[in-house]
């Protein structure tokens, strides 16, 4: 008598997102009062349902376009994409992280490409946020 083999239920949370974020600027406070470890959660959570996060020996090396080369030390966070007009949504908020962070930019990879999401400057419209980081009135 032969076995009839079933496949596991599944379900597809949609297309990968990666962000490396500085695991020790994450642990600073905001000018709103809270980790910034704390944002990224509770927007993440907000915003797609969840996410995972790897800590530990993660590192990235590079050169910038003077050819000095630099190191830092990362968390790694990867959420899922139902809808790819999410996307943007939070790649504003890298941009907004990035600026407070004083990071030049974040790496952040969707799928098979690869980007980096440079700060937004000071001058930069900052009313078009999608419940990303809000600032105080006092921050202007």
């Amino acid at each position: 008598m032969a076995q009839q083999s079933s496949l596991p239920l599944k379900e597809s949370l949609g297309r990968l997102g990666i962000l490396l974020l500085p695991s020790l600027k994450l642990k600073t406070v905001s000018p709103r009062g809270k980790i910034y470890e704390q944002e990224v959660h509770d927007f993440l959570v907000e915003n797609f349902s969840g996410y995972t996060v790897a800590s530990g020996n993660i590192t990235g090396f590079w050169k910038d376009s003077q050819g000095r080369q630099h190191y830092g030390e990362h968390q790694e966070y990867r959420v899922g994409f139902l809808n790819e007009e999410k996307i943007p949504t939070l790649e504003n908020f890298i941009a907004e992280l990035a600026e407070e962070l004083g990071e030049q930019s974040i790496f952040w990879a969707t799928g098979e490409d690869t980007w980096l999401i440079y700060a937004k400057t000071p001058q930069a419209d900052f009313s078009e946020k999608p419940s990303g980081l809000k600032r105080s009135a006092n921050q202007c």
